[in-house]
């Protein structure tokens, strides 16, 4: 007999209950919860548990839903959205790791809870350039049009040491850092500093959006990793989305204003530029979803 499945949104009224007691304590504070409290929440609500279930709230945040897409209204009406955290808990037990956060917005005029707004709005480019088509013919009849044929393309045209004005190199694609895996990781070097280029790629066939949660918690993984070494890191991530005719770039910088504890409602990150890339000669893969 098929493993019974377990419905998200019960898992959440559950763990909301359970950190407030059904809605009576702490109510107007951040809520965090762990991945060990999510697989209780599995259980507890009669479904079964998965093997993973470290994307419980990713898979809920990957695109630009509305609010009660992320969450149900039983936790909605006390002016809660949902955001994505990791991280291992300070003081928690062995192993024990961040999986989310009941995030308090409060309400609006009319009364509704205000939503997060934790994805990247493009808008309109701050340029266009048109890039040589660099892509082996053989390798092109092969391709696809997920994030792994974005990079190829990225390499073959060197596309990042054109946008930037500086020779960049691959590290590797990807970086299966926990708990934040980068999807692609760039390096270049100047006089003064390493420039360090994580990049969040986006595809055509999955039509996520950029989840700047997610940035944020790339940036932090580098910073945390490097911080002892005694060259002067400069952290820019990179946010890739295919497009048909080339791709979307938004290269980033961190806003030290934005502050967690302190100043939520403050970005995240500052765009530095927004780039769109088109390919002399387009792959015929990426024309399709």
């Amino acid at each position: 007999m098929a493993n019974k499945t377990y419905n998200k949104h019960a898992v959440l009224a559950y763990l909301f209950d359970m950190k407030t007691n059904c809605g009576t304590q702490h109510i107007g504070e951040d809520i965090d919860f762990t991945l060990r409290e999510v697989g209780e929440g599995i259980r507890a609500t009669g479904g079964a548990t998965p093997t993973s279930w470290s994307n419980f709230v990713l898979d809920l945040t990957r695109k630009r839903n509305t609010i009660a897409q992320r969450l149900p209204s039983h936790v909605i009406q006390y002016g809660y959205d949902l955001r994505k955290k990791t991280g291992p808990v300070p003081g928690g037990q062995s192993g024990d790791n961040y999986c989310g956060t009941f995030v308090y917005r409060g309400f609006d005029a009319n009364g509704q809870t205000i939503p997060i707004q934790d994805w990247l709005e493009w808008g309109i480019p701050d340029r266009e350039v048109t890039i040589v088509n660099k892509v082996p013919l053989l390798v092109q009849k092969f391709i696809s049009n997920d994030e792994a044929s974005l990079f190829s393309v990225i390499d073959y045209c060197d596309i990042l040491s054109q946008i930037l004005g500086q020779t960049v190199q691959r590290v590797q694609s990807p970086m299966k850092w926990q708990p934040n895996e980068i999807d692609g990781y760039y390096v270049a070097e100047t006089s003064r500093n390493i420039y360090v280029y994580p990049v969040e790629a986006k595809a055509i066939s999955t039509s996520d959006d950029i989840n700047l949660v997610q940035l944020y918690g790339q940036y932090q993984t580098f910073i945390t990793k490097y911080k002892r070494n005694d060259f002067n890191l400069v952290v820019r991530p990179i946010a890739a989305k295919m497009e048909p005719t080339g791709m979307l770039l938004a290269v980033l910088d961190h806003n030290p204003l934005y502050d967690a504890k302190r100043n939520k409602d403050a970005a995240m990150f500052n765009i530095i530029e927004i780039v769109r890339v088109r390919l002399d000669s387009p792959l015929a893969a990426w024309q399709k979803k």
